[in-house]
């Protein structure tokens, strides 16, 4: 053995001599019939279309009851925290909350539901949150008062800003087919270089 090649020597009882064999190409598999769902991939199986369809059923509603949970959630902490106030002035804690979380949840409900209008069931219950906030309660408080423009700027832009995240969604679902995968792109531009005689 020698070279870096791994040789069999097989011995020939009736002669005496011996015939070399290169086995270094050889698998170590070869001529070994795995059983079904083993081998070297792992076994890894294919869900079927019955359990794939009701998987995705499954990720869709469960995508929208927790963007729905977390819209409400958010519009009550932004709700009680539209009076704040640091030093006398009003903190806009619950505009920016409302600026920067509202996409996000847009955005989340498009993205596991692959639906445009999915966003609208978050943006539903967020809007319903604001509306009781805004009225007046069983004892006469009122949340959002008439001189809070942090509440009423919040409750003016909060709901559409839902529509950002589901945009800027679809819209990246729309661009990023139309640019090329990279061993495509890299075999066309090797292809291209080639002389034309070769």
């Amino acid at each position: 053995m020698g070279g870096g090649s791994a040789e069999w020597i097989a011995p020939d009882v009736a002669t005496g001599k011996s015939d070399k064999f290169d086995i270094s190409d050889v698998s170590p598999t070869a001529g070994f019939v795995w059983p079904e769902g083993a081998g070297p991939s792992g076994g890894r199986r294919k869900l079927s279309p019955q359990w794939a369809r009701g998987l995705d059923v499954l990720i869709t509603v469960a995508g929208l009851i927790v963007a729905t949970l977390l819209a409400a959630a958010l519009a009550i902490i932004e709700a009680l925290y539209s009076p704040l106030r640091i030093g006398g002035v009003r903190a806009p804690v619950s505009l920016l909350m409302a600026l920067v979380t509202n996409p996000l949840l847009g955005w989340f409900a498009f993205t596991t539901t692959r639906q445009r209008f999915a966003g609208l069931l978050p943006a539903a219950a967020w809007c319903v949150i604001w509306i009781l906030a805004a009225g007046r309660t069983s004892e006469g408080d009122m949340i959002i008062t008439n001189n809070n423009w942090v509440g009423l700027l919040t409750l003016l832009v909060g709901a559409p800003v839902f529509a950002v995240g589901i945009y800027v969604s679809s819209m990246r679902e729309r661009i990023a087919p139309r640019w090329p995968s990279g061993p495509a792109s890299g075999s066309s531009s090797s292809s291209s270089s080639r002389p034309a005689g070769g």
